[in-house]
């Protein structure tokens, strides 16, 4: 049996037959085991094996993040490169301590703290640990924390003799069984273990072994390197239906135990889990919502936080990434915050396999996680732990470089590096000598395109540039040169090295520095457009784009002088108080990309009403057939001027169509992709543009459908249906279906009569209504005592009265603001801006996100800073109570909504 159902098992196993076994296969085998046990000799005395930080080892790590299907809480295997603290080899904690630097196997301590207050620039030493031989591969468990301060966790965990059985603090049951052989290649007396141990056994029975309430297993003597032990291991049911079952009744002491949070931590933490797990229904649905949520988070080794605060608070509002100790600490408050008893757990990332169910794993694999309680089924794993993560092996080039997209000058373009087909982990990627990231644990990285007419995109190996590097490129580090560049390349940036560049040309090539590249000519064609009648003193808007790519950043010029630049949308509003009336040029230029066109500035009221309101736009329209476009399929264009078609000419994808005809139609091909922009330009300049999205989309429907009826059809064929046959069925069928729509009318005509019948008694009886109301109405208001009336009305009206007076909106929950001096409707009207905010940017799961995350994906479309941060302060001051907003704030806050209508709309605010 496996250790959990989401531990990842490495496909299957490549070995043959035993009939099949070459000798030659038994000798490399027997070497490399060899190798293998030579270089554990050596390397304690190399002093690779002391608990420092991270030595001269490789850059760092990484597991492909794999789900378990179905929702299972067997979380990604994460080849975490994280390590513990750094410090004296003696004390150093295998994980959890501090610092992510390469680690020890020793015994984790009582006390560990939480991530580091200083980022780190050293490498992670990939030491050898200990191989493991086991049926799959799995999370090497040390030890767990029950007791958390806000900086550290603590433990104080009951060991007994192994022999006397493994104590355990809730009742674990069986899901399966695991039994394996792991051998040491340091010295060690901590013995990491698949989750739950049942049996340790060492050789010649030379040590003690004690097992630990929280699940540890260590002997009372070190073990040499070397030494072999073997285990067997129990596994939980990792069922969904299982665990959303078990319900919340939990042992009072343990509930107690692992439900505890600090007073010192913020209520924040509290409401934001409440907010965010609002619809789940169990403890395994709270789990899986705020484990995905944190998985959101980017990973980086280079994280930390503010010391002295606490730091599950720092990583849910305040951090933007982090490392596994940040994910598993946040996860286990975040949860206990909600009554779900919840503990965090240290101990080794699943290994590397090196063989046939073999496993090596090292320093850099250790790694933290978290382990939720749940009644009838004991402790289950959970990793919330984002991707991020660098490669075990370091592939060397030559690499496979593609985009996701066609080439455009300012596009946001997916770097996509492959070796052989396999995504490479970590690798730096240069577009045009500056570095714009690293390789995610898919291969990718995500930038913008520069504004040059050819682009070279570089991708060097792991080992060449780290996560730790000092930012310098390589060509700056072989010249002695220091010249910075960012970690990631910024819209906007203009800067460039001066290491030379590659020779222009395309196709895939290897570079002399050990990396790949590739060359690709950019589409720099700019569509320029003026909207509104440019009026002397009055004013336009100006309109860039390069296909379906704004032209951002750009600078516009009229005859030469600056006016103005373009937005995140292309766009640039454009004064004319100071341009004569007349013909101008107008121009936008960044980079080595340009544009210009002729501006004839009027005089104000020159022309004829249909003069001032300039020519009549042009409408263009994209047709395919059955309404569904396909990539490289056929489209027809037509345009048309106010429902008239006119003459136009239709680029595609910013190459030039055709031009429609006399009916105003064209038939084109779209291109092989997954959107296609068509513009058509009509007489005296005007334009119109339609994008063509989800070609791709359109494309796997369709595929779907037709493989969907090949399947009916070879369904029926296996039946013995024949089209005869299926045609007499289809005709009984549809016999059938007459017959009983038929009825169904009868009955309704049936039912129509019936309500009928029922709206004229309910006519005759308002019929004789006010007749009723007249005699009883009249006698009944006779006999009223006009005293009693006066009295009820006088107590309700003090009611009211006192609940107006009644103080602060108490009852509140979830961090909201209460009512202050500003007023009682000034959270209301906060709340209503932040709703209208939202709305406004529609960001995508905005019900899990927090303001600020939603602030950063509103400055990234292209919205205004300094609106968004005022609109965003003054929120999360009331949401979470720290200052009630005053009637100054709250206009403030007024103005900052108005800006940011008016930017989404293209405006000046």
């Amino acid at each position: 049996m496996s250790d959990s159902g989401g531990d990842p098992a490495d496909g299957a196993s490549g070995g043959t037959d035993a009939g099949g076994v070459e000798y030659g296969e038994v000798a490399v085998t027997l070497a490399a085991v060899l190798a293998l046990v030579v270089a554990a000799a050596l390397l304690p005395a190399a002093g690779l094996g002391s608990g420092g930080g991270g030595g001269d080892g490789a850059a760092g790590t990484a597991g492909t993040a794999t789900t378990t299907p179905g929702g299972t809480p067997g979380d990604a295997a994460t080849g975490t490169p994280e390590g513990g603290s750094s410090g004296d080899s003696t004390t150093a904690a295998p994980l959890g301590g501090g610092s992510p630097s390469g680690v020890s196997l020793s015994n984790p301590p009582e006390r560990t703290a939480i991530g580091s207050p200083r980022p780190s620039g050293a490498p992670l030493a990939q030491t050898p640990q200990f191989v493991v031989e086991a049926p799959r591969n799995a999370y090497w468990r040390q030890t767990a924390y029950s007791r958390y301060t806000g900086s550290a966790w603590e433990r104080s965990p009951r060991w007994q003799p192994m022999s006397e059985g493994v104590p355990d603090d809730g009742r674990t049951a069986t899901g399966g069984r695991m039994d394996y052989e792991v051998t040491l290649l340091v010295p060690s007396s901590s013995l990491p273990t698949a989750w739950r141990p049942e049996r340790v056994t060492v050789p010649n029975r030379s040590v003690g072994v004690e097992a630990s309430t929280l699940g540890g297993v260590r002997t009372d003597g070190s073990l040499p390197a070397g030494t072999t032990y073997r285990a067997r291991s129990a596994t939980p049911p990792r069922s969904p239906a299982a665990l959303r079952a078990a319900g919340t009744d939990y042992p009072p002491e343990l509930e107690r135990r692992y439900t505890q949070v600090p007073a010192a931590t913020p209520r924040r933490v509290g409401a934001f889990t409440a907010d965010l797990t609002a619809g789940a229904e169990t403890p395994y649905d709270t789990a899986v919502i705020v484990r995905d949520w944190l998985r959101t988070k980017p990973y980086s080794l280079n994280a930390s936080h503010e010391p002295g605060e606490p730091i599950a608070d720092q990583f849910v509002f305040e951090m933007e990434r982090g490392y596994c100790q940040y994910y598993a600490t946040s996860m286990v408050v975040m949860l206990r915050t909600q009554g779900v008893p919840a503990r965090y757990v240290v101990g080794y990332a699943p290994g590397e396999r090196v063989g046939e169910n073999r496993y090596l794993v090292t320093a850099d694999r250790g790694h933290a996680w978290v382990e939720v309680y749940f009644p009838e089924v004991g402790w289950v794993r959970f990793d919330p732990t984002g991707t991020g993560r660098l490669p075990v092996r370091n592939p060397q080039p030559p690499y496979d470089i593609s985009l996701n997209r066609s080439a455009v000058a300012g596009a946001r373009v997916a770097v996509s590096v492959e070796k052989n087909g396999t995504p490479v982990v970590g690798a730096p990627v240069f577009v045009d000598d500056e570095r714009v990231g690293w390789t995610d644990a898919r291969g990718r990285v995500t930038t913008t395109l520069p504004y040059d007419a050819t682009v070279t995109v570089t991708a060097r190996p792991p080992d060449g540039v780290t996560k730790y590097d000092d930012g310098t490129t390589a060509a700056s580090r072989t010249t002695g040169g220091t010249a910075p560049v960012d970690a990631a390349r910024r819209p906007g940036s203009t800067g460039r090295l001066a290491a030379a560049r590659p020779p222009a040309g395309l196709g895939q090539r290897e570079t002399p520095a050990n990396a790949s590249s590739r060359t690709y000519r950019s589409d720099t064609n700019v569509t320029l457009s003026v909207r509104g009648r440019p009026v002397a003193g009055g004013g336009v808007t100006v309109v860039a784009a390069i296909r379906d790519v704004p032209f951002r950043g750009a600078t516009v010029t009229v005859d030469g002088e600056r006016v103005g630049e373009t937005g995140a949308n292309g766009t640039a509003g454009v004064s004319l108080s100071g341009v004569a009336p007349g013909t101008h040029t107008l121009r936008v230029r960044r980079d080595a990309v340009s544009a210009r066109t002729t501006l004839r500035v009027l005089e104000p009221g020159e022309g004829d009403s249909a003069e001032r309101a300039g020519p009549d736009p042009i409408a263009v329209a994209v047709d395919a057939p059955l309404g569904l476009p396909l990539p490289g399929g056929p489209a027809t264009v037509t345009t048309t001027r106010n429902g008239s078609p006119v003459r136009s000419t239709v680029r595609v994808d910013g190459r030039t169509a055709g031009r429609t005809d006399a009916n105003g139609s064209l038939s084109v091909t779209l291109p092989v992709a997954g959107s296609a922009a068509v513009v058509a330009r009509g007489p005296a300049g005007t334009t119109d543009r339609a994008t063509v999205a989800g070609l791709y989309r359109n494309a796997a429907l369709l595929g779907g459908v037709l493989a969907a009826l090949g399947a009916v059809g070879w369904w029926l064929r296996r039946r013995g249906v024949t089209p005869r046959g299926g045609a007499r069925t289809l005709a009984t069928a549809l016999s059938t279906l007459s017959a009983r729509a038929v009825a169904a009318c009868i009955r309704a005509a049936e039912l129509l009569g019936a309500a009928g019948r029922a709206l004229r008694r309910g006519l005759r009886w308002l019929a004789g209504l006010p007749a009723r109301v007249a005699t009883r109405g009249l006698a009944a208001l006779a006999a009223l005592d006009p005293r009693r009336l006066w009295r009820w009305l006088a107590g309700l009206l003090a009611r009211r009265g006192s609940g107006a007076t009644g103080g602060s909106d108490g009852a509140r929950g979830g961090g909201e603001p209460s009512a202050t001096a500003a007023g009682d409707g000034a959270p209301s009207t906060l709340r209503s801006s932040w709703r209208e905010f939202v709305a406004l940017v529609a960001p995508p799961g905005a019900r899990t996100r927090t303001p600020g995350e939603i602030a950063r994906y509103a400055v990234d479309r292209g919205l205004p800073e300094r609106p968004v941060r005022i609109l965003t302060e003054a929120y999360r001051d009331a949401e979470y109570g720290r200052l009630a907003p005053d009637e100054e704030r709250l206009a403030r806050v007024r103005e900052a909504v108005a800006a940011l209508r008016a930017a989404a709309r293209g405006e000046e605010p």
